[in-house]
């Protein structure tokens, strides 16, 4: 048995969903050094985005406010849109190699299309996990850069939340 399948994470989840997330590990398991930091970059401002986004739409005590969740919601739609992490230092990391651009073009459709029809919604989620898991060494220092580029002052909370939910979570 695979050693993520005891993450915390995926502790109550049914084999079913176990099965589409070992299917994406074997595509994201694939990736070269480089790859994967510049994806692990992508994700960690995907997270942060979408906790953002939960925690406004549900109006949590501790959200940041329309005009920071609408800042960072910009910024990953550029990054989506343009294939290039501009917040990532002095060097511009481009997302726009063939199988990068296919693992967040299939993350993307099955979000968008999730929102209607809940399998795609639960194929969302596990490529999201095969994510955390596959890119578990590169998380936590995409994660430090992305804050140091992305300028937005995000609360410690917020941070927290991200390395609790999608790092530690996934850690065996």
């Amino acid at each position: 048995m695979e050693r993520w399948r005891s993450c915390p994470a995926l502790a109550e989840k049914e084999d079913g969903f176990l099965s589409v997330v070992a299917d994406y590990l074997v595509d994201l398991e694939a990736l070269d050094p480089q790859q994967r930091q510049c994806l692990a970059l992508f994700k960690a401002a995907e997270l942060i985005n979408a906790l953002i986004q939960l925690r406004e739409r549900r109006e949590a005590e501790d959200r940041v406010g329309p005009e920071l969740a609408q800042r960072s919601f910009q910024l990953v739609r550029a990054v989506i849109r343009n294939r290039t992490l501009p917040y990532a230092g002095s060097q511009s990391h481009c997302l726009r190699d063939p199988q990068l651009t296919a693992l967040i073009d299939e993350g993307c459709r099955l979000f968008h299309l999730g929102k209607s029809d809940k399998d795609l919604y639960q194929r969302a989620l596990a490529l999201s996990a095969a994510q955390c898991i596959a890119l578990q060494d590169e998380l936590g220092p995409a994660l430090d850069q992305y804050l140091q580029g992305c300028r937005l002052a995000l609360p410690a909370s917020l941070l927290a939340s991200v390395r609790s939910s999608f790092i530690d979570a996934y850690r065996v």
